[in-house]
């Protein structure tokens, strides 16, 4: 039997650990049509979350689209990727009159010169952009049912343009009922800059709803029952495994996935399973921590540092004498990088005031005496 861990790739709601609150939430938002934002670290489940939102709105009659603005560098891709989802989203009588609609609205691309392959339009490309936002609208006036909107990976489009945001809001602030929107996005500075920053267009336009760590509770009942139902058992592997993940749902599943694959049926996982398991998936995350120390400079690796051993405060002898980090402007700059990016979170039991998000990599940087890298 396979093992039941998924953690490469968003997971099915019935695989959702301890989120019934937050479905809640975003449910109840959309049917009042109440727009809402994730707002959690990358690998919390943010994507699985919103699906399973989206299939419960379905479920009550919402219309649903997911549009993915992740790779987007242009408002014309914005605009071509918002086209394509609404294509392979659709179903029966809608899908057919969506066929026919798509070849009246305003194109995102045009000829070009002596008629020869295409160009896209001059950014912004406002117009073919406008109508493909606006079809929650015309949708609702053809049937009379709400849509519910998800765009993933949003931050995207302050990447591509500031202004873009604003030409997006210009059009959905006009929809009223006819369509509620589910923001979420992997990269936590630049989600909380477009919703929190009174300077972006979208500032206050989405209530956060927020994706914590799982309960070591909820992930003990998920992990025995998935092992249960393969005839295994997790045994005394399981304690130091809730301790190893730290609440961090992909790296939970992870570590599960390891363990239940080292682990005989009818024979309980005893320490060296969990050693043999334990080091296989820290191997395995091995090269995406290291991409994210050689992207470090020199000052963020030394706050990391010091961020990983929890006893030790950021400015003092400790973090100088140990780690080289002097008190300086730049270390505040180097952290706020950090934390931008979701690498560090706040966290106020730690005497740093931070923590490392990801487990491992807090593993990997307490390995050694904090010099030697």
């Amino acid at each position: 039997m396979s093992s039941p861990f998924v953690y490469e790739e968003p997971v099915a709601a019935v695989d959702l650990v301890d989120r019934e609150a937050e479905l809640a939430a975003l449910r109840d938002r959309a049917g009042d049509a109440r727009n809402s934002r994730l707002e959690g670290p990358r690998r919390y489940g943010k994507t699985s979350l919103l699906r399973a939102a989206l299939a419960e709105t379905a479920a009550d009659g919402a219309i649903t689209v997911e549009v993915n603005f992740l790779g987007c560098v242009t408002a014309t891709d914005a605009a071509d990727r918002i086209e394509r989802a609404y294509s392979a989203q659709l179903d029966g009588a809608l899908r057919r009159w969506f066929t026919g609609v798509v070849r009246t609205l305003r194109p995102t691309l045009s000829a070009a010169p002596g008629g020869v392959g295409v160009r896209a339009r001059p950014e912004p490309a406002t117009p073919g952009l406008l109508d493909r936002l606006a079809l929650p609208r015309r949708i609702h006036e053809r049937t009379g049912r709400q849509c519910v909107i998800a765009f993933d990976e949003f931050q995207e489009l302050l990447r591509i343009d500031p202004a873009l945001p604003g030409t997006f809001r210009s059009e959905l602030e006009t929809h009223g009922r006819a369509a509620a929107y589910v923001f979420s996005g992997s990269h936590p500075g630049l989600m909380r800059e477009l919703f929190a920053d009174r300077r972006h267009a979208f500032f206050a336009q989405a209530a956060p709803v927020d994706l914590g760590p799982l309960p070591p509770d909820a992930l003990a009942e998920f992990i025995a029952g998935r092992f249960a139902a393969g005839r295994r058992d997790p045994g005394e592997a399981l304690g130091p495994l809730l301790d190893a993940a730290e609440g961090h749902p992909q790296r939970a599943m992870l570590l599960a996935h390891h363990l239940y694959s080292r682990t005989r049926r009818d024979h309980p996982a005893d320490a060296e399973t969990w050693l043999v398991a334990h080091d296989a998936a820290r191997r395995e995350a091995a090269g995406e921590l290291e991409v994210l120390w050689a992207a470090s400079t020199t000052l963020e690796r030394r706050v990391l540092k010091v961020v990983a051993h929890h006893t030790v405060a950021l400015q003092g002898r400790e973090a100088a004498e140990r780690f080289g980090l002097a008190k300086s402007g730049s270390t505040g700059v180097a952290l706020e990088r950090l934390v931008r990016d979701g690498v560090l979170v706040a966290d106020a039991a730690a005497r740093s005031g931070y923590r490392v998000l990801d487990p491992f990599l807090a593993a990997w940087l307490r390995a050694d005496d904090g010099t030697s890298r």
